[in-house]
């Protein structure tokens, strides 16, 4: 299957300086190894993931930006660490300066979860901070393909047992059909359906998944020519690893052109302020 990725970014988008290798059955990412994933922080702690895909912007969840009123944070609320596998740093958090939900996300709906960060600051890259590569738009079908998740978040469906580790975590999973997946989830009583703007990736038999915390956060494969592209974004699941109930992601491919739009539309008004003020 040819798998073709694009970028938004000005250098090449998803390559690690690491090569080697809790998230639910994982084992801790190395410095470098996955350099495009970052952690969205509220009120001085870790709430969700996200992606780096250029040197402003970053890809995540839309519930991760929803408060519990449901109405959705200002940008002020929220920082993101970046460049960073450990992040018990508590001094390294850059702020936003624009949250862009995705035009019909609604706060506490599983359709359309994704949305957009942008820093104040650029960011610099260096082996440890990449941007990840975005499939094409017309690359929706990834079915039978190996992926790694990662983030931060809790390393068992039981919090009492799990721990959420300062050191990202990951683990291997593979794509799954929507029609299968929506066959797993349907055998195991769940009246959860996948559409076509989600996808799903884990093991028939459980014990790999991502877990609570870890919205937000990347679905990785690579593409044709070796670069790591973000195919989903953590979004939903029943509970984590559970058997024939994999995690449930928001499919990337679909909103391609949205996030591409965006950040073109961003640098295009960028440099029309810069000439404006020149002029």
């Amino acid at each position: 299957m040819l798998k073709r990725s694009q970028s938004v970014a000005d250098i090449e988008c998803g390559v690690q300086s690491a090569r080697r290798g809790r998230i639910v059955g994982g084992t801790e990412s190395l410095p470098g190894e996955i350099p495009w994933a970052a952690s969205v922080w509220r009120q001085g702690t870790h709430q969700c993931g996200a992606t780096v895909i250029n040197d402003r912007w970053l890809l995540t969840a839309g519930h991760c930006i929803c408060s519990v009123f449901d109405e959705f944070y200002k940008s002020k609320q929220l920082t993101v660490v970046v460049g960073y596998t450990d992040i018990s740093y508590n001094d390294v958090n850059q702020p936003l300066s624009r949250i862009i939900p995705h035009p019909e996300y609604r706060c506490n709906r599983k359709s359309n979860d994704v949305a957009l960060l942008k820093t104040v600051r650029q960011m610099i890259w260096n082996s440890d901070l990449r941007p990840a590569c975005l499939p094409q738009a017309s690359s929706s079908d990834f079915s039978g393909t190996p992926a790694v998740v990662a983030g931060w978040g809790f390393t068992n469906e039981d919090r009492g047992i799990g721990s959420r580790p300062n050191v990202l975590q990951k683990t291997d999973v593979f794509v799954v059909t929507n029609d299968e997946c929506n066959n797993w989830y349907e055998s195991q009583g769940s009246k959860i359906k996948i559409i076509s703007t989600q996808m799903c990736a884990g093991h028939e038999q459980g014990g790999r998944d991502s877990c609570w915390a870890d919205s937000g956060g990347p679905l990785i494969v690579r593409g044709n020519k070796g670069h790591s592209m973000v195919v989903g974004v953590v979004s939903t699941g029943s509970g984590c690893a559970r058997a024939k109930m994999p995690g449930i992601y928001t499919r990337v491919s679909r909103y391609t052109d949205w996030i591409v739009e965006n950040v073109n539309n961003d640098n295009a008004r960028s440099v029309f302020s810069l000439f404006s003020r020149r002029g």
